[in-house]
């Protein structure tokens, strides 16, 4: 079991970047799964849907390295991810201190589904 120190308030602003940045984690993490299995599929034409994949995955890429420099900035950290059951809880160090998130699993899939989907149906390619 982990013992851990007081809790030190996040703003309500921390928080969404917290829970933003737990949500380009599992979506890259997804896309990257997926990509490797466009990679390997025995498509016509794999070139397109790898192209836009990798976009979709640089565009991730650059929102987590800025949300990864909001939370350094505001000195948050997260530790370490544990899967429960129905549940996810991700250990954050906050100013010294220690905190955990819990997030539903289902509803993390919901929201990492929207945003993979948004990211495809809205991204254009630069001319």
């Amino acid at each position: 079991m982990r013992r851990m120190k007081m809790m030190a308030k996040l703003t309500s602003d921390e928080h969404q970047a917290l829970h933003h940045y737990i949500l380009l984690l599992v979506a890259r993490q997804v896309l990257e799964r997926d990509f490797s299995y466009l990679e390997q599929a025995n498509l016509k034409l794999a070139h397109p849907y790898l192209e836009l994949t990798k976009s979709v995955l640089d565009h991730i890429s650059k929102e987590l390295k800025a949300m990864k420099t909001y939370l350094h900035a505001h000195h948050i950290t997260i530790d370490s991810r544990k899967q429960e059951g129905l549940f996810s809880e991700y250990y954050y160090r906050h100013k010294g201190y220690e905190g955990v998130t819990r997030v539903l699993n289902a509803h993390l899939k919901n929201q990492v589904h929207d945003y993979v989907t948004s990211c495809f149906t809205t991204f254009r390619k630069p001319s």
